[in-house]
């Protein structure tokens, strides 16, 4: 199987015909679509994905495409396993550039991919048919997911304690302790 037979659940292809000196677009996924990327990025649903994106040329052939993804998404909590909802929010930003440039060439040519926290994302090679600004926000989706997400409230926090005020407090607090120790029950025992 090629790349051309795999199809994206969310594709919205702009060509550099449609882009022309720029172009802005909003996009936002069908129910269909919603389904088959909660499949992909295993949730057990995603309510709504859209994004407001501008598309403008930079450099020799290349486009930048720069945005903003909003999604209403349902994930399981890694603390109960409840389903809760959330809200995404992620910028998009992400440079194209043609099959044939020097960026697109130097990807190619080197094989081995340095990661570097700080550097500036590898550019994206403009596929025949053009810019999948679907896929694009797809990805950015799934990337800006919370790989560990715990339900709002599920933070266990004693409201009741609080730091001993007083010496009989202290005291108190200390035989209680000592009480809950196992090893005090054998110390008991012994003599």
């Amino acid at each position: 199987m090629n790349k051309k037979d795999i199809r994206a659940e969310f594709s919205r292809i702009v060509t550099p015909e449609d882009i022309g000196e720029g172009l802005e677009r909003t996009i936002s996924a069908r129910p269909a679509e919603l389904e088959a990327l909660a499949r992909r990025m295993k949730l057990p649903s995603i309510r709504s994905l859209s994004a407001a994106l501008r598309v403008r040329p930079e450099g020799r052939g290349g486009y930048r495409v720069r945005g903003r993804l909003n999604a209403e998404v349902d994930q399981e909590c890694v603390r109960t396993l409840e389903i809760f909802p959330a809200t995404v929010t992620a910028e998009v930003d992400r440079l194209f550039v043609p099959a044939d440039s020097p960026a697109a060439r130097a990807l190619s040519a080197t094989g081995v991919t340095e990661l570097d926290a700080d550097a500036p994302d590898a550019p994206d090679i403009i596929a025949e048919e053009g810019i999948d600004l679907g896929e694009l926000v797809s990805e950015t989706l799934a990337l800006s997911l919370d790989p560990w997400p715990k339900k709002p409230g599920t933070d266990y926090v004693d409201m009741e304690a609080r730091a001993p005020e007083t010496p009989e407090e202290r005291a108190a607090e200390e035989r209680a302790r000592e009480e809950r120790n196992p090893f005090s029950v054998l110390k008991n025992l012994k003599s």
